[in-house]
């Protein structure tokens, strides 16, 4: 019995050493922005996350991580074979104030994506990027706040239907012969964007469709309460057009990406784009159980949307070392079709209050059973200073 109890533990430590970001963390604001003010550091704070995600699925594990930080230089792994190859790039960053209860932290992220389908020829490319601004009380035994939030399309190319349903949004239409532009963050010049950002943030202010995310979370720590209400719709703004087009798209096997569009035809017509995410509610719990479990689920009531999940961790060694792991069930509707996979996300961390380090992979599959064969793997990194 004791060896087998042994044995046992040993397998829950090995499963939970890989971990996503911790299930009560600033960098779970997506799920609830009151959770900005759960972090060691007090009174300031600037973080940073990149995500890197590969949907393919003729590999293994080490040759799917190889793709994920290499590409597929060379064109060493044959992707032939694979119906869906997609990537897709999310770098974020906020910074924290927090003078006495009062917290405020702007937030600005990024996100790249590539799909391609080869038995089909439906394809996708994006380029998003979100601004927002979070105000926040932070008391001894609860956290509240809100986030505003501004999303705009420097451009987003879709073919569907087998080319029946082919547009593009962007709220640079003067531009949209030029696509995918220089900003891809897949490539070559990753960081270009940046030169540009005086142009980004006045179309962030002047032209993003504005959201708000309102999150309360009761009590300290473990255990905890949250509720929230995500995505809510705010604003459009004259600015974010959508065109049908017609495009000859060549991909990049090396890089992984849509290297151009070669956009031959476009409406002259500007249709306002004005589509809003469904506005979501948010819960979650935290059981402090032999393990901190933090079951949480999401549901968006126009839609039907519903995300659930559970997280489990610890953290060891007066909160220095935290690991923990997270499966979650997605179920999306969209004007198109409907459909649900599974996540999973496992790591560990590094917390020494000045500085703190997160490094994680996650996985994802149409069933759960596949989460663990190594394909549409993400590499994660998170890393957070202040005092």
């Amino acid at each position: 019995m004791k060896k087998i109890f042994l044995v046992s533990i040993l397998m829950i430590l090995a499963v939970l050493s890989f971990s996503q970001i911790e299930p009560v963390s600033p960098w779970n604001r997506q799920l609830n922005p009151a959770l900005i003010s759960w972090s060691a550091r007090n009174f300031i704070e600037l973080s940073a996350d990149l995500n890197s995600n590969l949907i393919q699925e003729s590999l293994d594990l080490e040759g799917a991580l190889k793709l994920n930080v290499l590409g597929n230089q060379g064109e060493f792994y044959d992707l032939t074979d694979s119906d869906i190859l997609a990537r897709k790039v999310d770098f974020g960053m906020y910074g924290k104030l927090k003078l006495g209860a009062l917290v405020l932290a702007p937030e600005f992220s990024i996100v790249n994506r590539d799909w391609h389908n080869s038995s089909t020829l439906d394809f996708r490319n994006s380029l998003w990027i979100d601004g927002g601004v979070h105000f926040g009380i932070k008391g001894d035994e609860f956290s509240f706040g809100g986030t505003v939030r501004s999303s705009l399309p420097i451009y987003d190319v879709v073919r569907r239907n087998n080319g029946s349903d082919y547009n593009l949004i962007t709220a640079f239409p003067s531009e949209k012969y030029d696509l995918p532009y220089t900003y891809s963050l897949l490539i070559d010049g990753p960081m270009d964007i940046f030169n540009h950002m005086d142009t980004l943030m006045d179309k962030l202010i002047n032209n993003g469709i504005l959201t708000l995310d309102i999150g309360f979370v009761a009590g300290k720590d473990y255990p905890a309460i949250g509720f929230g209400v995500k995505d809510i719709p705010l604003a459009y703004r004259v600015g974010i057009y959508k065109y049908d087009v017609f495009a000859e798209p060549v991909f990049s096997r090396e890089y992984l990406e849509f290297t151009s569009f070669d956009l031959t035809s476009a409406t002259n017509e500007k249709e306002v784009f004005t589509e809003f995410k469904p506005w979501k509610m948010t819960f979650f719990i935290t059981l402090p159980i032999l393990l901190d479990f933090v079951p949480s689920i999401e549901y968006a009531p126009e839609t039907e949307d519903f995300i659930w999940g559970v997280a489990a961790g610890k953290r060891l060694l007066w909160g220095i070392l935290p690991f923990w792991a997270e499966i979650k069930n997605y179920n999306i509707n969209t004007d198109f079709d409907s459909y649900s996979y599974w996540t999973f996300n496992g790591g560990i961390g590094l917390n020494i209050y000045l500085a703190e380090v997160h490094a994680s992979l996650s996985t994802q599959a149409i069933n759960p059973e596949n989460l663990f064969n190594g394909r549409n793997t993400s590499v994660n990194v998170n890393l957070s200073v202040g005092f």
